[in-house]
C-alpha cells in the first residue's frame, strides 16, 4: 500500500463491513467518521483516536490538537485524552520532555486533562510516534456525524486552507524559506499555532451542521471526498471562493504543492441549510470563515478551478506534506 491512509475500498473490506450493532452505540467505524458516540443514560460520550506521524518538532502539540479536533467536529466538547508515546532507541531524556511539555501545554490551552497513556523506546520506530486517545462529550441533539450532508446543503470552510501543513513546513525548512517570505507572511504562519483548534467552531456550528469534518490528512480534497462518500451524495466546489493566504500559496509554489490536498488542521468543513445565520454567527465570535460550494444529489466531486477547469475528485488523496517531510 502507499504512504499516507489506507484506502476506503480495505478499510470497507476489513472493518466497516464487520462491525456490529448495538442500540447504545450512534458513531460506527465508517468512512471519514472520526470518532465512536455511546450513549450513556441521555448524554453522548465521544472517542476518537488519531497518529502524528509528520509533525517532527510540534508533534507533542498537535497529537492534542488533532485528537480534540475530531471531537468537536462530532459536537462534542473535548475532555481529556490519553497518549502513547513511541519513541526509537537512541532518544534522550530532553527529546521526551519536550514531547511532554507541549502535551500538557496543549491540555491546558484546551482547558482539558491528561488522563494516562504509555510511553517506551523501541526498535518498532524510526522517528517518534506519538497516539492519542480523546474523550468529549455531547447532548444528543448536538451530535453531528460526517454523513450527514444533504443536498443542497453549503459547504462552509473556516480559516484558510494549509494552516498545519504550512506551518509543520516552515519550522522544519525555515532557513530555506526566508528569501521567499517576507516579515509579515512570517509572522502569519508563526500565528498558525494559535489556530490550530477548531473546537471554538466545532461548539457553535453543531447547532446548524448537518455534518462536520476538520481538514487534516488528504487536505480539502480529502475531507470533501470522506464528507461525500459517508453521506452517499455529490459536491461542487468553486477555487475562487476559497480563502488561501498569500503565505500558503508561496511555500505550495517553493514546494511544488498542492494546497487542496495539503493537511489543514485548523480550518473545519461543515455542511448546513443555514450558511448564512452560520457565517454570521462564526464572524461575530472571531472566526473566519467563508461559503466555497454546495453538497449535490449527483455522485460526483467537482471542484472547479479558477481558469473553470472541473477537476473531478474521485479517491481520497495522498497528502502532499509526504512528498517533503
Amino acid at each position: 500500500m502507499d504512504i499516507g491512509k489506507v484506502p476506503v475500498e480495505i478499510l470497507q473490506k476489513h472493518i466497516f463491513s464487520k462491525s456490529k450493532t448495538s442500540k447504545n452505540i450512534l458513531l460506527f467505524p465508517n468512512i471519514g467518521e472520526d470518532c465512536a458516540a455511546v450513549d450513556i443514560e441521555g448524554e453522548i460520550a465521544v472517542l476518537t483516536m488519531d497518529p502524528i506521524t509528520a509533525g517532527d518538532s510540534m508533534s507533542g502539540f498537535l497529537s492534542v490538537i488533532v485528537a480534540c479536533n475530531d471531537l468537536a467536529a462530532a459536537g462534542a466538547q473535548p475532555l481529556g485524552i490519553l497518549t502513547t508515546v513511541l519513541l526509537p532507541p537512541g532518544s534522550g531524556e530532553d527529546e521526551f520532555a519536550h514531547i511532554l511539555t507541549q502535551i500538557r501545554d496543549a491540555c491546558n490551552k484546551l482547558n482539558i486533562h491528561l488522563l494516562g497513556g504509555h510511553s517506551e523506546v523501541t526498535t518498532a520506530v524510526t522517528r517518534p510516534l506519538i497516539v492519542s486517545t480523546g474523550f468529549g462529550r455531547v447532548k444528543k441533539e448536538f451530535l453531528v456525524s460526517t454523513g450527514g450532508a444533504k443536498p443542497g446543503d453549503k459547504i462552509v470552510i473556516t480559516k484558510t486552507i494549509g494552516l498545519e501543513g504550512i506551518f509543520i513546513l516552515y519550522n522544519k525548512y525555515k532557513e530555506k524559506l526566508k528569501d521567499i517570505l517576507n516579515s509579515h507572511e512570517e509572522k502569519e504562519i508563526e500565528s498558525f499555532v494559535e489556530k490550530l483548534s477548531v473546537v471554538k467552531e466545532g461548539m457553535i456550528a453543531r447547532e446548524y451542521a448537518s455534518s462536520m469534518h476538520d481538514i487534516t490528512e488528504g487536505g480539502l480534497f480529502g475531507a470533501i471526498y470522506e464528507v461525500c462518500r459517508a453521506s452517499s451524495k455529490g459536491a461542487v466546489i468553486y477555487e475562487n471562493m476559497i480563502n488561501l493566504s498569500s503565505a500558503v500559496q508561496k511555500v505550495c509554489a517553493f514546494f511544488n504543492l498542492n494546497p487542496y490536498k495539503l493537511i489543514s488542521s485548523g480550518s473545519m468543513l461543515i455542511t448546513t441549510n443555514r450558511a448564512d445565520e452560520l457565517v454570521k454567527k462564526l464572524w461575530r465570535n472571531g472566526i473566519e470563515c467563508c461559503v466555497v460550494g454546495e453538497i449535490m444529489e449527483r455522485p460526483n466531486i467537482e471542484f472547479i478551478s479558477k481558469s473553470g477547469e472541473i477537476i473531478y475528485i474521485n479517491e481520497l488523496p495522498i497528502d502532499e506534506i509526504y512528498k517533503v517531510v
